[in-house]
């Protein structure tokens, strides 16, 4: 039956649907096949990260016990109860034999560190990391790189000597050249994972927070709701007068131990019986029959240890947190089911360990659509421009790197493990002298601690807190700062102006309650030539719109909505809470809980800098 002309030119219309439907089909499994093989390694890059982690906190742990157990040596009777005070020789016996414990302490301090580095690397392949960039570019991950650099400014050999004249560890131990050879053994089977230590930098930042890298991009783009930049812009206005950046630092030296994984000792001379006793109070060794300690060397802790670490804010402070509120941040209800326990509120010793690997793709498509900015504006316009264009292009990258390198992406983003201390319910500080109680590790949170990952240069704002040291006017600095760390100058020029602080936080406002119909409106909020009283961005009451309500009126009206008030103006309304405080900005949009009278209040809010 021959067909009609009509229906013959309609056949396989049907074929071209189904073409297309099978395209998009073909692309959604390549997508879906890529993103399960990127899910896939976030999981067996965090496992690797935290067993690796785990396993060198182990060794500092075991390595501190070791160093305490000699500290219970040195504390024996045969040494403490039954020396013999006849003649001379005595005394050198006695002197030689606290020299050898020492220079053990000190070789454990070096050489247990660098196991629980060669523990990491191996805990990390174990789960399938590999030391190698990928198969499709050559050569080792930066780590090796990093550790290989590292290696020629401990030769003296090297025109890049970090060192100076080598110094040997306390009573005489010469820490170099083992030090190095197990760190050219280790590296020569491979690196996986970055670790952290105590490496080139610069510390002890005054003030602290200009050494938070977030501060400056939250300046930049008026992120009122950064813990940094909410601190310092409540700061008094007699704060910013004269040289307020005058930035003051110390420069990192060799601890006189391992610089990865620091176990964070030192040693000192002799102590009175009483001090040491006290230190002792939990074993059943009995020390005061002997006043005279003056040849023993006690290792100790270091200041980076200490509860209130004033040393190093920024560093180590422990359980900083990311804002350096210190305990405050960490607090029941904030981000834990409960308040630190004082038996483990320490710095110290703690490892780190971060990865990463490159994955294959099968999909070669990406999107046009450049990275943005924080900038909603900057967002915007890069989206109109990859519509405006083919909004995919096909690239002949086909790796995808997944996880994190600290040497490249300007950023620390692992997993933090520590040694516990098991005695009693005070922190090990209180101690007084290293002893063998460590008998747990634990993952904490990254951010719980700062840790300075492996690397051989100063980081950009390193660079440019050296180069402020220099500065005399900010504004007119002499010289332009170094390569890459202009946008830092640029943050600190626009915290120098008044009005732009203002905006975030007026201390000259005043708030008044009393009509909350000016709330409604702009003319309680800052404005540097029609309202220098008014309220900043943090101060100013939240408002938002009922879309439900069409009509528009100036009558204020309250109507409760569960655990607040509405406050209606029209379509528009605000919010009192159960203490019948208005709500601010920073209330409802940084997520703290107002405390005291008046908005804009929260927990930890510091009404200055330290020391006013």
């Amino acid at each position: 039956m021959k067909m009609p002309a009509k229906k013959y030119k309609e056949q396989g219309q049907v074929l071209i649907f189904a073409i297309v439907i099978l395209i998009i089909l073909l692309i959604a499994t390549l997508f879906l096949f890529d993103l399960h093989s990127i899910i896939r390694s976030k999981i067996k890059l965090e496992t690797a990260e935290q067993s690796a982690a785990l396993a060198a906190a182990k060794w500092q742990a075991r390595s501190l016990n070791l160093i305490g157990e000699i500290n219970f040596v040195k504390a024996a009777d045969t040494l403490l109860l039954d020396i013999p005070t006849i003649g001379e020789n005595d005394e050198e016996r006695v002197a030689s034999a606290n020299k050898t414990l020492t220079e053990m302490q000190s070789r454990i301090s070096f050489c247990g560190p660098l196991i629980a580095f060669g523990a990491a690397q191996q805990a990390a392949k174990n789960n399938g990391i590999n030391i190698y960039v990928s198969d499709a570019q050559s050569g080792y991950k930066t780590v090796s790189d990093d550790l290989n650099n590292y290696l020629t400014k401990l030769d003296p050999s090297s025109e890049n000597y970090n060192y100076g004249d080598v110094d040997p560890a306390p009573d005489g131990y010469r820490w170099q050249v083992p030090y190095v050879a197990m760190l050219k053994l280790i590296t020569s089977q491979g690196l996986a994972v970055r670790p952290n230590g105590r490496f080139p930098g610069i510390e002890s930042v005054d003030p602290p927070w200009l050494d938070t890298g977030d501060l400056y991009s939250a300046i930049l783009n008026a992120m009122w709701c950064n813990p940094t930049l909410n601190s310092i812009v409540k700061y008094p206005d007699s704060y910013w007068n004269g040289k307020w950046y005058n930035v003051d630092f110390e420069h990192t030296s060799f601890p006189d131990e391992s610089e990865i994984y620091t176990l964070g000792i030192r040693f000192i001379g002799s102590v009175d019986h009483s001090t040491i006793q006290k230190a002792l109070a939990n074993s059943n060794i009995d020390i005061a029959s002997n006043e005279d300690l003056e040849p023993i060397r006690w290792c100790v802790y270091d200041s980076k240890w200490s509860r209130y670490n004033a040393d190093d804010v920024t560093e180590n402070l422990n359980y900083s947190g990311p804002n350096n509120d210190g305990l405050n941040y960490w607090s029941r209800g904030m981000f834990l089911r409960d308040d630190l326990k004082d038996s483990a509120v320490y710095g110290g010793a703690m490892a780190y360990a971060e990865c990463y690997q490159h994955i294959k793709l099968m999909n070669k498509y990406k999107s046009r659509m450049a990275r943005p900015s924080g900038v909603e504006s900057d967002q915007m316009e890069k989206a109109q421009d990859a519509l405006q264009n083919d909004i995919i292009k096909e690239t002949s990258v086909r790796t995808l790197k997944v996880g994190n390198d600290s040497a490249t992406d300007n950023r620390s983003a692992g997993s933090v493990a520590k040694p516990l201390w098991t005695l009693n319910d005070k922190p090990p500080t209180d101690m007084l002298i290293v002893l063998p109680y460590f008998n747990d590790v634990a993952l904490i949170p990254s951010s719980m601690q700062r840790c300075r990952p492996l690397r051989v240069n100063f980081s950009n704002l390193e660079r440019f807190l050296i180069w402020l040291s220099s500065v005399d006017d900010l504004h007119n600095p002499g010289s332009a700062p170094p390569e890459g760390t202009q946008q830092y100058l640029t943050a600190l020029q626009k915290l120098d102006d008044p009005a732009f602080r203002k905006s975030g936080w007026n201390n000259d406002y005043v708030y008044d309650g009393s009509n909350v119909s000016i709330f409604f409106s702009n003319d309680y909020k800052y404005n540097s030539v029609s309202n220098p009283a008014g309220a900043g961005w943090l101060q100013q009451i939240w408002k938002s719109t009922d879309n439900s309500i069409d009509k528009d009126s100036t009558e204020t009206k309250e109507e409760e909505s569960g655990w607040n008030t509405r406050i209606y103006s029209g379509r528009y309304y605000i919010l009192r809470d159960r203490n019948g405080n208005l709500v601010t900005n920073e209330q409802m949009q940084c997520r703290w809980t107002p405390t005291g009278p008046g908005p804009g209040v929260h927990p930890g809010t510091r009404t200055g800098p330290p020391g006013l």
